[in-house]
């Protein structure tokens, strides 16, 4: 089949910018098989949220057969999925699901061709969904809504700034595609760190900066401790070994930041060849992902500068160290591992562009009501209803796993010579955190509400509104 150029709506004014973003991710996502078949994975489609719309394709003995169904999916049977085309419009995302993805792929092979551009199947269906450590449901009311599709929310645009109420919140957190649950062994395995930024549209377990948030945390702690610096050598093996250790890891940039990323590589004759003829988003994607040996040095000291930085907590924490409490350097050192690891084909490593504008409503804190094993369930929360933001913070399991990692680092005696204890080092990347978190929130989320949201195993989540972030003096 021939493969259509990727729609991201560069040239529709109605096309806003978080719905844009949403696309080039897609096209970025979207895998195809040896015939050109469309498919997606089973991490990809739980960390949507509602920016895609979920049908499940098999028998109605199987939406709550042993397998279950994902969470908030409609149900066509393949009998009547043929005519999914006429019902759905062709911009809006889709996802086909069955036993092992063989059926949904053809389905969304032939759906592609009668002309909807944003259509895949589940990359092993439901299996892969369950060996993926997601959770599934076995809503007895979907049989009864054979037929009926999900609306899709609007996409609101990026300046939309207005906080939410209790009752929006709460709402968000009880809707089953706002929230997909995974075990906390399958996070460890498999899952990121996302930042607490609104802008993703995806679920995340937000954390500030995310994963190399996190790092930046942990070695400014350690380096507290030990009364020196880190080498940038020690810190790119220790991100070496800590992507082996943990599996993937996560930082996001955005689109602003982007572009004035881009013209100053255009500007610098050390990088300015590099880029030539280079426009589209997709084609710089894919130029970023694995750039010419030649031009890396100077590609590194121009993506590290603040100004091209487009996570707002690494970036606050490049330009006031000391008010972050670390060394000047330390962000920029984990940047510029991260960067040239990458390069070197570290596909575990992804750094995410966002739509460029904030206009976040509220602060949302997600606690886990029960203490955390192996075993238990985490809640991945979509930090977006369509392009209205909040910033989404997971204390409770950020805490578990920087307790993981404070006894990972105290286990690296080769690189650090004798590391600080792993309590003593967990205690002081707690401390650290907690004043990273209001420095960045008292920056980005001045004046909005704050929400705790307490979530139980059951799905049932208990919100209370409990003040406000201070404004900015």
């Amino acid at each position: 089949m021939a493969i259509r150029a990727p729609a991201l709506g560069e040239k529709d004014p109605s096309v806003t910018a978080g719905e844009r973003s949403f696309r080039v991710g897609w096209y970025v996502t979207l895998k195809r098989t040896d015939g050109a078949r469309p498919e997606v994975t089973p991490d990809y489609v739980a960390r949507q949220g509602r920016a895609l719309r979920v049908v499940d394709v098999r028998d109605e003995a199987a939406l709550l057969g042993a397998l279950g169904h994902v969470p908030g999916s409609d149900w066509v049977p393949l009998s009547e999925a043929g005519t999914l085309h006429t019902k759905v419009n062709r911009f809006e995302p889709l996802v086909l699901v069955c036993e092992d993805g063989t059926r949904s792929l053809t389905l969304a092979s032939w759906l592609e061709e009668a002309g909807l551009e944003l259509v895949a199947a589940m990359r092993g269906g439901m299996r892969a969904w369950r060996e993926s450590g997601l959770s599934v449901a076995r809503d007895p009311e979907l049989p009864k809504r054979k037929g009926v599709l999900s609306p899709l929310p609007s996409w609101a645009p990026t300046d939309s700034k207005q906080a939410f109420s209790l009752e929006e919140i709460v709402e968000h957190v009880g809707h089953p595609r706002s929230v997909r649950w995974t075990k906390l062994a399958a996070f460890l395995l498999h899952g990121r760190m996302s930042c607490v930024d609104g802008r993703d549209h995806v679920a995340v377990v937000g954390s500030p900066g995310g994963d190399a948030g996190e790092l930046v945390l942990a070695f400014g702690a350690m380096e507290k401790l030990l009364g020196a610096p880190l080498s940038p050598k020690v810190i790119a093996e220790l991100l070496r070994r800590r992507i082996e250790a943990f599996g993937r890891f996560a930082f996001h940039t955005d689109t602003n930041a982007g572009d004035r990323m881009i013209a100053a590589i255009r500007a610098d004759p050390r990088t300015a060849p590099a880029v030539a003829g280079l426009s589209d988003p997709l084609a710089f994607r894919q130029f970023f992902a694995s750039p010419p040996e030649q031009y890396r040095e100077g590609l590194t000291d121009i993506m590290g500068r603040a100004e091209h930085v487009g996570c707002g907590h690494l970036r606050l924490s490049l330009q006031h160290p000391a008010r972050w409490g670390i060394r000047e350097g330390l962000t920029r050192d984990v940047l510029a591992a991260a960067l040239n690891l990458r390069w070197q084909g570290a596909q575990e490593l992804e750094i995410t562009p966002l739509p460029g504008g904030h206009s976040e409503g509220a602060v949302v804190n997600i606690h886990v009501s029960e203490e955390l094993d192996a075993f238990s369930l985490v809640p991945l929360v979509a930090p977006s209803i369509s392009g209205r933001q909040m910033f989404v913070n997971h204390p409770h399991v950020a805490s578990f796993l920087r307790k993981q990692m404070a006894r990972w680092l105290s286990q690296q005696r080769d690189l650090c010579g004798q590391p600080p204890a792993a309590t003593a080092l967990f205690e002081a990347m707690q401390t650290l955190h907690q004043q990273q978190l209001l420095a960045t929130l008292g920056e980005l989320a001045a004046g909005l509400p704050v929400f705790d949201v307490t979530v139980n195993p059951d799905g049932r989540a208990d919100v209370k509104q409990t003040g406000s972030i201070p404004l900015k003096a």
